[in-house]
This record gives C-alpha cells, structure tokens and sequence, in this order.
C-alpha cells in the first residue's frame, strides 16, 4: 500500500473515559499516519465544571491558570504535584473542546533538530512523559498502556526521493550524535519492518524506536485525576464553561490581582498564566486594551482530520510522516503573515492530517518564529504565558509545566527559559 494511504490498526484498546484523534500540520493532505485502535467515544460532558463558588463569588488563590487545554493542565499539576501552592483553573469551555481533543499524541524527536532554540524542551519533555509513564505502569491496573494510551509505536520519517534520503541520512546522523537511537533504513529494510507499506523502489526512512504515542484524552483525564486529588485541601478548583473576561488590577498600585470571568472573580495571590492557545492573542488585547500596545503574535490556524474506517486489512504498527512534511511546515513559518485574525488567510494557514479514528478539527498555535512563548508578560512581573506550540502541545506539555513552574517560584531552570520569553522578540 503506498504511503500517502496507508492507515495503521492496532488491536483494540480497553475502553476509557477519553480517547485522542490526529490532527497535524500539512498542506499535503494524508501525511501523517497513526498506530492506534478504533476511535472510542468521547465523553466530554464527564468534564464538568467542579467550581467550588457560586457565580459571582470571589475566590482566592495562589496561582490562576487561564486555558484547560494539555499545556495549562500539566502548568496546574506541576505546581500542585512540586510546590504548596494552590491552583485555579478556568476555561470558555471543557478540556480537549480545542487542540488539545484533536491531538494525534506523538511524542516524538524524529522532526526535531539538534542544537535548535527547542531541542532542549523536546528533550525534557519527553523525558518527563517516560518518567510520568513509568510512574503509572508500577501502579499497575493496566498501567501506562490503559491509563495513558501509551505505546512505543516508534516513528518512521519516510522519503521517496535521493534528495530526501540524503536529508534523511543527515538527519540520522546528526540525531544519533545528539544521543537520540535513530537508524537509516533502506527500501528493503523499510519493507521488511513495515511490509504494508509501500514508498517506491527508491524510498526508505529513519527509524527512531523510542519514539512514542500517547492518547489525548485518556492523558488529560489522568491529569485531572491528579489535579482533583488536591481538591478536598482546597488547593485546586476548577472553573470550566466559564471564559476570562478581564484581569483585575489593584487601584492603588495599578498592578494585576486575578482574573474576572463570566461567572467568577479569581484572585491569584502569586500569578496569573495564560495558557489559551490559539486564543490567547485576543485575550490578550481583550485584557490589556486600551493601556498596551502588546502584541503577541499567535495565529489559530485549522487542522482538519480525515477519517478511513474499516481498515482492518492493512496494519502499520509505527507511526509514520513524510520528511517533505517537515521541510514544508518551515517553509510555511516562513510565507504566512501574521498581520490577520483567525478568519483571513484561512487557506493559506489550513492543514491537514489522516488518521484511522474520528472527523474532528482543532486550532492550532501559529507562531512566526515557529516557538512557543512562555514567560513573563513585560511590565507584569506576575503574569505569564504559556502558547504558541503549535502542533507539538502534547509532546511539550510536561516541560512547558516545569519551565512554568521554575519561573513562577524562582528556581533556576532544568531548560534555557531565554529562547521562548516575549522580552524583545516581536
């Protein structure tokens, strides 16, 4: 079966309460193949609001996490989990409603370069998904595999010509001298491994078998399990279906004190982050007009998942992606213009993914330079934001919490915080 439509089918799954779907960048349509089971159902309306006030009440916390989406869920648990301190989490609407719902779950290194402003959080973060995974796994009860929708599928980085062989050759190398296990395969090493698959008798990949796939779903609900775990304390509460409207600042000293939502006000005592994803540009000018002229330029741009089902004759038991994927997706940071909201240029910021699960679309995080912002806001010294991962949320949702975390309670941090601050960048 050729490449650009072949779909991988695993065995079923045991049900749980959240399951992910795939939607990853591409303006060339079927590029991105996922080894995971039938699409179970979603759930959503498990997710209800556990908002301990009354619409109108006031509340106070230490930290205020504007964005239930992977990124500002892991920021809560994170500081519950490694801190004392306490966490509000509000939300327009449920988790996995936007990017994070629409999440294909790779966690995987085989597009990322060495040496890069982003390695170094890749690095992290997938260090600390294996260690989250290996956490579950000795509790037993079906483990990282039931709890997590956890596999080590691998990654397959196919190419079908001599020019993206030698890229993919280059790449090889440069990732195995970075200490990433990866190996050039050639077509007949290729078919041998995947023999569904077919690129061509000039094809071949790079294999990196650490490479590994998570389930959107079932991973924010274990987060949110851990997250509730601290609620009978009075240290989490979340407030979902229930939009940040404005922050709050002091009269007298003008500096920022909580955020007021539709329902609520939510004081945060040590600081407020803002973790919306693709809306935390209009948020942002919502929040700060008309006093600022900050601009942070982040772009909702659409992922649309195309749907196969019955797949059952064909199987891929590893993740796939073409490296003319990648070398595309910089060439696209490079022509989009940000000047535009979400409703222009939609054609020029579309993409498209396939896997064998369900329809469904996400918005994700555009970001010109093509990294996630995360850090203080200028002349907030209080407030944070924390977007911009576009298309890589979940991989780098556990090292965005710790960088988080690192910057709100002062530690030095595990990764450079440097590349991804606002200060002088836009």
């Amino acid at each position: 079966m050729d490449a650009a439509a072949a779909f991988a089918t695993v065995p079923k799954p045991t049900p749980a309460l959240f399951s992910s779907s795939a939607p990853l960048p591409s303006s060339r349509a079927l590029l991105r193949l996922s080894a995971r089971g039938p699409r179970r159902g979603r759930p959503l309306l498990a997710l209800q609001p556990r908002s301990q006030s009354q619409p109108g009440d006031a509340s106070h916390h230490d930290v205020v996490v504007v964005g239930a989406g992977i990124v500002g869920l892991a920021i809560a648990r994170h500081l519950l989990l490694h801190t004392p301190l306490s966490v509000a989490v509000a939300d327009a609407a449920v988790p996995c409603s936007g990017a994070t719902g629409a999440g294909q779950g790779y966690i995987w290194m085989s597009h990322r370069t060495p040496g890069t402003d982003t390695w170094e959080l890749a690095v992290r973060s997938k260090q600390l998904w294996e260690e989250l995974a290996a956490e579950v796994d000795s509790l037993g009860g079906g483990g990282a595999r039931e709890r997590l929708g956890w596999m080590r599928t691998g990654s397959l980085l196919i190419g079908r010509t001599s020019e993206e062989l030698a890229t993919l050759e280059e790449r090889t190398k440069a990732l195995s001298q970075a200490g990433i296990q990866a190996e050039f395969l050639s077509t007949t090493s290729l078919h041998a491994l995947e023999p569904a698959l077919s690129v061509g008798k000039d094809g071949g990949a790079m294999f990196l078998p650490q490479d590994c796939q998570i389930d959107a779903f079932q991973a924010v609900s274990l987060i949110e399990k851990t997250n509730n775990s601290y609620s009978p304390e009075g240290r989490y509460v979340e407030f979902y279906n229930d939009p940040a409207m404005s922050l709050i600042r002091s009269e007298v000293t003008g500096a920022v004190e909580g955020v007021q939502t539709s329902q609520n006000i939510l004081y945060g005592r040590k600081a407020i982050v803002i973790a919306s994803g693709a809306w935390t540009r209009s948020l942002l000018h919502n929040f700060l007009k008309p006093a600022s002229t900050l601009d942070i330029p982040v772009k909702p741009r659409k992922g649309h998942l195309l749907v196969l089902e019955n797949f059952d004759k064909v199987k891929l038991n590893h993740g796939v992606m073409e490296v003319g994927y990648v070398g595309h997706q910089v060439a696209k940071l490079d022509s989009i213009s940000m000047s535009s909201e979400s409703g222009d240029n939609e054609h020029d910021s579309s993409s498209i993914s396939m896997t064998a699960t369900l329809d469904s679309k996400g918005n994700l995080v555009l970001v010109p330079d093509g990294k996630p912002v995360i850090g203080f806001v200028p002349d907030m010294p209080n407030v944070l934001i924390a977007t911009g991962h576009e298309g890589s949320g979940l991989t780098l949702a556990l090292g965005t919490a710790e960088m988080v975390t690192d910057m709100i309670v002062g530690n030095p941090g595990k990764v450079d915080f440097s590349p991804f601050s606002i200060k002088n960048r836009f």
